[in-house]
């Protein structure tokens, strides 16, 4: 897979949910090193354990770079920060409040995740002083190499993708769906999914021109034309279907009928417990559309 990766960027297989080809963090080199996504609290052991395997000194890190604070993605932060004083966190600044205070972000993943709730981790809170907030457009310098933020919502309201601008590769975290074993996977967990929102946000990627995505859940992403054409016309689909059964079901009779059709989505990488939050941040998108 390094050979499909843009020059200056590493993949690190973060071992989300005890899986090695799920989780992806990337170290970005300059004349100082970011990491991006640096994946749930489980994952910090095997950071440290991928530094010393490639000679890499920790304290080399200058940053961490968040395309948003669901506990896969940025579960590991606080362990990093705690190990490492000096890094920079960088969120948008609507995330910002919740990596200082987390206790609301962990109520709603565990509202959201139910039994699964322990595979996700926790949250270290971080001090104020370690974090930068973020808005549209915004420039990290790593020395000699530049990335930008862009706002993407639709999976989240604080979700950033952010640009290399040495390659004009494109790290997408979840606003571009999930890429695993060459399939798209729609990512419309709750609660806050928002289809029309999403569907701008992949029309901001498309108009960066993308050389390629580099996705969190997991590796790049080549022909990023034809996948972010291919991930909005999956995610028309997947709420039209459940948008449809909703005239007929309710509540987790919905989430039923779906899982009763699951083969139809459950070959595109799906398990039953991703498929059923899936559905579930769809119908908060439905009611709340209604009201």
């Amino acid at each position: 897979m390094k050979e499909d990766l843009p020059s200056g960027i590493d993949l690190i297989p973060n071992g989300v949910f005890g899986q090695d080809d799920y989780g992806a963090t990337y170290l970005v080199e300059g004349e100082k090193f970011a990491l991006v996504d640096p994946g749930t609290s489980d994952s910090f052991p095997r950071l440290l354990d991928w530094f010393e395997e490639n000679s890499l000194s920790p304290s080399r890190l200058s940053s961490i770079l968040l395309t948003h604070i669901h506990l896969d993605h940025a579960g590991a932060t606080g362990h990093l920060v705690d190990e490492l004083s000096h890094l920079d966190v960088y969120v948008h600044a609507r995330g910002a409040p919740h990596l200082v205070d987390p206790s609301d972000l962990l109520a709603s993943v565990e509202d959201a995740t139910g039994t699964r709730f322990s595979e996700y981790g926790t949250l270290k809170p971080l001090p104020e002083d370690r974090i930068v907030p973020l808005d549209d457009r915004s420039i990290i310098n790593l020395g000699g190499r530049e990335l930008v933020a862009l706002p993407t919502p639709g999976h989240a309201p604080h979700h950033l993708a952010y640009q290399d601008l040495a390659t004009k590769a494109v790290f997408t975290g979840d606003s571009a769906g999930l890429y695993l074993g060459g399939e798209l996977i729609p990512a419309t967990t709750p609660p806050s999914f928002d289809l029309e929102k999403s569907l701008a946000s992949l029309e901001k990627i498309e108009n960066l021109s993308p050389s390629v995505l580099l996705y969190s859940h997991f590796g790049p992403g080549e022909e990023p034309g034809r996948l972010i054409d291919e991930y909005g016309q999956i995610l028309r689909e997947w709420v039209k279907l459940i948008s449809n059964l909703n005239r007929s079901y309710e509540g987790e009779e919905l989430v039923e009928e779906v899982l009763n059709r699951k083969e139809e989505w459950l070959g595109k990488g799906f398990t039953e417990e991703e498929l059923s939050m899936n559905v579930r941040g769809v119908q908060r998108y439905l009611s709340w559309k209604e009201d």
